[in-house]
C-alpha cells in the first residue's frame, strides 16, 4: 500500500516539486521512497512495504526499461500471473507485484487489466509512445486524483494535497457546497475544485502529446439474474467469500482484522479464523456511551471464534479529534463514522500493518433498510398525498425533536418516481431545509439532477438492483471507500475487503433479489452464512452501526468550535449560508431539537476551508 504522485507534459513535475508531493502523503508510504524523473515526465512513490518487504522498491521498469511504473494498493492474484509470464519468457528481478503489472502491460497492453484482481491506482509511463495511463480499481478502493493544466500537463496524486503540493491552482468550484450538504460527501469524478479531478472506478485515463480520454473497463451486471436454488447459491456464496479472504491473506507483516461485531467482520474473521494457522488478532473499540458501544457483541464473537481480541473503550474530546482530522480531509466530508474508523486505525495499528474488514457487505448482499422503506414507501403514494397536510405539519411543527424520527416523517410524503425518493432517503437535509440555509449563489442543481438521471437509468432487472446501483456509483466511492481509505492511510494501515473481491460482487450483483431481502430480513443469505459460523444470537439481533454521539457533542465539546467556526466574520464573508437561517438552526440544536445533519456537514466544510481553500 502506497502513495503516488507525478506528472507530464511541459510543466511537469521537476525533482524539488516531486518531493514536495511525496512529502504531502508520506503517511500513505513510510517505509520507502522511489523516484523517476525524465524529460517531461515525474513519478513518484511513498511505499508501505507489505508483500516482497525486501526487493520490491518502485517505480519498477521492464528489462528494457521502456516502461516505468508505480502503483498503490495489492494484486491478489499475482503469483498465478508471473507464473504464465515466465512461461513466456519474462525475465524477473523481485518477488513481489508491482514487477507483475509491468510485464502485464508490455505482454497485452492496456487490456492487461482485464487480468487483475486486487485494489490498485496505477500509472504507467511507456517511453515507446511517450504516454501515460492511469488506472484505478473496479470499486474505487484506492483514490487517485489529477489536474490538467492550460498548456496540457496533467498532474497526478493518490490524494489532493499532494497536487495542491506541486502547485495547481485551484478555486472552489461552487456546486461543491450544495454536494456535501445534500450526501455529506463529493462523488466522482469531481473534487471541491474546479482544476481537480477524480478518475472514477474501473477507468482508464491516457494522457498522450497533451491529449486526455478516459475509458471504462468493468461495469456489474444488474440485469442479470442467476437461474440457482438457493442451496446452491448459499454454498457457492461461502466458497466465494472463504477464497476472498483467502487471498488477503498474504503478507510479509502483521495482519489482523477489524472486528464490530456486525455480521460483515464476522463472517470475515471467521473465514480468517479457519483459514489462519496462529490465532487472529482481532481489533474493536467501544464508547462510554451505551448507545454507540458495539464492543460487547465484538467481544462475545472473538470468544467464540478464539481470536487474540484486544479493545479500546473511548472518551474523546471530539474537538481536539476533529482538528487532528483536518488536515486528513483535504476534501470536505460530512461522514461523521470517519472519526470510529480512524480511531480504531490508529488503535490497531500499534500491533498490525494489514487488517482486513467487513466493508461492501450491505451494498454487495441488500443490508440496507432502506431497501426495504423505499419501495414500500412508493407504494403509498396515493395514501401519502391525502395525508399531506397531516404530515406537513408533524414536520414542522417543531414537536419533533429526535432526528431519526423527524428523518422518518421527511419521507412521509408523495414522491414522483422511485428515483426521487432515494434521493430524498439518501440526502442528510431535505431540499426546504437546504434552501433556506444555502445562499442561491451555491445552489449546485447539477449533482441532484446527475443522482437522479443514473438512479433511472436502463439495466435493472427490478427495484432492488435499481437502488443498490446507485449505491455501487454513488455511495460506495463517494463516501464509504473514501472514509476506509483515508482513516486507515491517515495511520499508515493497509485495509483490505474481502466482500468487495471482483468475483464475489460479480457473482452477489446476479443473484435473485429474493436471495438478499427474504420478507423483512435484508442481507438474507450473508446472514445465513454468519449463522452458520457463530451462534445465531449474535446475528439475531439490531444492527447499530458505526457512530458517534453527534447530536450530542454538538451541544457539548464541540458547541463552541461550532458557533466560532459558523457564525463569526470569516464564514459570514464566504456568502456560503444564509447567517439569520443558520443561527436559527444552531439555536433550535442547543434548544434540544436534533438539527446535527445540518449543523454537521456545514461544520466540515467551514473546518475543510479554514485548513485548505484559505491556505
Amino acid at each position: 500500500m502506497c502513495g503516488i504522485a507525478g506528472g507530464v507534459g511541459t510543466h511537469a513535475p521537476k525533482s524539488e516539486e516531486l518531493r514536495k508531493q511525496l512529502d504531502s502523503i508520506d503517511h500513505r508510504g513510510p517505509d520507502q521512497r522511489g523516484t523517476f524523473l525524465h524529460d517531461g515526465v515525474a513519478l513518484g512513490i511513498c511505499r508501505l512495504s507489505i508483500i516482497d518487504v525486501a526487493t520490491g522498491q518502485q517505480p519498477v521498469a521492464n528489462e528494457t526499461e521502456t516502461i516505468q511504473l508505480v502503483f498503490n494498493g495489492e494484486i491478489y492474484n499475482f503469483v498465478a500471473l508471473r507464473q504464465t509470464l515466465a512461461s513466456k519468457g519474462h525475465k524477473f528481478r523481485s518477488s513481489g507485484d508491482s514487477e507483475v503489472l509491468v510485464h502485464m502491460y508490455e505482454e497485452y497492453g492496456i487490456d492487461f487489466i482485464k487480468q487483475i484482481k486486487g485494489m490498485f491506482s496505477i500509472a504507467i509511463w511507456d517511453t515507446r509512445d511517450k504516454s501515460l495511463t492511469l488506472i484505478r480499481d473496479r470499486m474505487g478502493k484506492k483514490p487517485l486524483w489529477y489536474s490538467i493544466t492550460p498548456d496540457g500537463s496533467l498532474f497526478f496524486a493518490s490524494e489532493v494535497k499532494a497536487l495542491v503540493a506541486a502547485g495547481i491552482r485551484k478555486t472552489l468550484r461552487k456546486d461543491a457546497i450544495s454536494e456535501v450538504m445534500q450526501f455529506g460527501y463529493i462523488n466522482p469524478p469531481y473534487s471541491a475544485y474546479n482544476e481537480i479531478q477524480q478518475l472514477p472506478p474501473a477507468t482508464i485515463g491516457r494522457w498522450h502529446n497533451g491529449s486526455w480520454s478516459t475509458t471504462k473497463y468493468w461495469t456489474p451486471d444488474f440485469q442479470s439474474e442467476s437461474k440457482i436454488s438457493y442451496s446452491d447459491a448459499l454454498e457457492h456464496t461461502k466458497t466465494l467469500i472463504r477464497q476472498s479472504v483467502e487471498r488477503r491473506l498474504i503478507s510479509e507483516r502483521p495482519l489482523g482484522s477489524f472486528l464490530s461485531g456486525g455480521y460483515d467482520s464476522t463472517v470475515v474473521t471467521a473465514y480468517m479464523s479457519k483459514l489462519m494457522s496462529t490465532k487472529v488478532k482481532t481489533f474493536s473499540i467501544g464508547f462510554t456511551d451505551p448507545r454507540y458501544d458495539e464492543s460487547a457483541y465484538a467481544r462475545a464473537v472473538a470468544a467464540h471464534l478464539g481470536t487474540e481480541h484486544v479493545e479500546e473503550k473511548l472518551s474523546p474530546d471530539p474537538a481536539l479529534l476533529l482538528q487532528q482530522l483536518s488536515s486528513t480531509l483535504d476534501q470536505p466530508f460530512a461522514d461523521s463514522s470517519i472519526i470510529p474508523t480512524f480511531m480504531l486505525a490508529k488503535f490497531a495499528r500499534q500491533e498490525v500493518v494489514v487488517a482486513l474488514g467487513g466493508d461492501g457487505g450491505d451494498e454487495v448482499f441488500g443490508g440496507y433498510d432502506r431497501y426495504l422503506a423505499a419501495p414500500f414507501m412508493q407504494k403509498l403514494n396515493g395514501l401519502l398525498r391525502a395525508s399531506k397536510p397531516i404530515t406537513k405539519y408533524a414536520a414542522t411543527s417543531g414537536k419533533i425533536n429526535n432526528r431519526k424520527i423527524q428523518r422518518l416523517v421527511s419521507q412521509m410524503n408523495a414522491h414522483s418516481t422511485l428515483a426521487h425518493r432515494y434521493q430524498s432517503i439518501m440526502s442528510l437535509g431535505q431540499v426546504s431545509e437546504l434552501q433556506k440555509l444555502i445562499n442561491p449563489g451555491f445552489h449546485g442543481h447539477s449533482t441532484s439532477e446527475r443522482f437522479l438521471t443514473e438512479f433511472s437509468m436502463p439495466g435493472v432487472r427490478d427495484d432492488l438492483a435499481r437502488m443498490m446501483r446507485s449505491d455501487f456509483d454513488w455511495y460506495l466511492p463517494g463516501d464509504l471507500l473514501v472514509k476506509a481509505d483515508l482513516a486507515t492511510m491517515a495511520n499508515s494501515l493497509e485495509l483490505r475487503s474481502p466482500l468487495l473481491d471482483q468475483e464475489v460482487v460479480e457473482w452477489a450483483t446476479q443473484l435473485p433479489s429474493s436471495y438478499k431481502i427474504k420478507g423483512r430480513e435484508t442481507k438474507h443469505i450473508l446472514k445465513d452464512i454468519a449463522r452458520e459460523l457463530v451462534p445465531s444470537a449474535l446475528i439475531d439481533r439490531p444492527k447499530m452501526g458505526f457512530a458517534i454521539p453527534r447530536a450530542d457533542w454538538l451541544r457539548t465539546g464541540l458547541r463552541s468550535m461550532t458557533f466560532d467556526l459558523l457564525t463569526d466574520s470569516t464564514a459570514k464573508a464566504r456568502g456560503w449560508f444564509n447567517p439569520t437561517q443558520m443561527e436559527s438552526v444552531l439555536k433550535d440544536h442547543m434548544n434540544g431539537q436534533d438539527k446535527d445533519s445540518l449543523i454537521w456537514p456545514a461544520l466540515m466544510l467551514e473546518l475543510w476551508a479554514r485548513t485548505w481553500l484559505d491556505s
